[in-house]
């Protein structure tokens, strides 16, 4: 355990009623290293996000807990992000080790490979890491007044429905997507440089975006039947597609990239982030939870689509949007 992460917990268990027990003690484990390098990580990234937002203090920490699973709260003095050890397990034994989905995914975007400045596995780690941190940061912009009971990315009981939550949970999304977004945009320029074309473009939301689909399966309250009115989280199905329509659109809005005539087209992501998760899951991970996604969509289109521009219609009085924030940060 670094000293670094040490120090963190020890004024978490100071300030707060975690026990000592709760959080995770990486030391003697065998992803010691990885955890060590992506809590580094995310508490510089949280520290200056913190700033950003005009947060108050805000920590960052492993709980000792072997579901997948994350969340965040507050305090009266500081905001806390919660990421379950499960949760890293379940992403370093099944993308982060998993350099056959590099060899998977080959055939498929052999166009791009020689770009790529990490494996295809690497940066679907990376970007599944991201998307739940940012999903935290989104819950901490918010500072809903659940948030005081902690927001978890899966639920630990069954709760009634609330369209409000279902709001949270989306504009929480759709915020960690659009941060999301803005790393694309900066790694595409990066890997291709100012010749970059649109199919180069799509093909990295596609990537990128299987990743987080495999993330929202990964959820052991994942339901295969659509549901609209249940649940404290939209069904994953709602949750992807706003994922890959709040990409495409900061893509399609960019103006260096409309400069380059670079074109997205998000049903056509939206197709091949299905087949990649289907190829993932099905050969690799050994699940079989994305296959029905695409008959899910054309038998219930137009409730799906109404629950979505429901949820986004939707302003209650109290509401603080972490995705205005996140605008509100770009003019200041």
């Amino acid at each position: 355990m670094t000293k670094e992460y040490e120090n963190e917990i020890k004024t978490v268990l100071y300030e707060t009623d975690f026990k000592s027990e709760e959080i995770f003690d990486f030391a003697d484990s065998p992803y010691a290293e990885e955890l060590s390098k992506v809590f580094d990580f995310y508490k510089t990234t949280l520290t200056n996000n913190s700033s950003r937002f005009n947060l108050k203090k805000s920590y960052i920490f492993y709980l000792n807990n072997r579901s997948v699973n994350a969340k965040a709260g507050t305090t009266d003095k500081y905001n806390l992000i919660c990421i379950n050890a499960g949760l890293m397990i379940f992403l370093i034994q099944n993308i982060f080790e998993k350099d056959e989905i590099h060899e998977l995914l080959h055939s498929d975007y052999n166009k791009i490979y020689n770009f790529l400045d990490n494996p295809v596995h690497i940066l679907m780690y990376q970007v599944a890491l991201h998307f739940t941190f940012y999903h935290e940061l989104g819950h901490l912009v918010q500072n809903s007044e659940s948030l005081k009971s902690f927001i978890f990315e899966r639920p630990t009981e069954i709760k009634e429905y609330d369209l409000k939550m279902h709001k949270l949970e989306f504009d929480a999304d759709t915020f960690s997507a659009t941060s999301i977004s803005a790393h694309i945009h900066q790694y595409a320029f990066k890997i291709f440089g100012e010749e970059l074309t649109s199919y180069q473009v799509e093909s990295v939301i596609e990537v990128f975006s299987s990743s987080i689909l495999l993330y929202f399966l990964s959820f052991e309250a994942y339901k295969e039947e659509i549901y609209y009115e249940e649940n404290t989280h939209p069904h994953p199905i709602i949750r992807i597609l706003n994922v890959i329509l709040t990409i495409s659109n900061y893509c399609k809005n960019s103006p260096r990239l409309k400069e380059k005539g670079i074109e997205i087209n998000h049903n056509k992501i939206y197709d091949l982030t299905i087949r990649n998760a289907i190829k993932i899951e099905s050969q690799i991970i050994n699940s079989a939870k994305a296959k029905n996604f695409n008959k899910m969509l054309v038998d219930n289109k137009v409730g799906i689509l109404n629950h979505y521009q429901r949820i986004i219609d939707y302003k209650p009085d109290d509401f603080v949007s972490a995705l205005d924030r996140w605008n509100e940060t770009l003019n200041t």
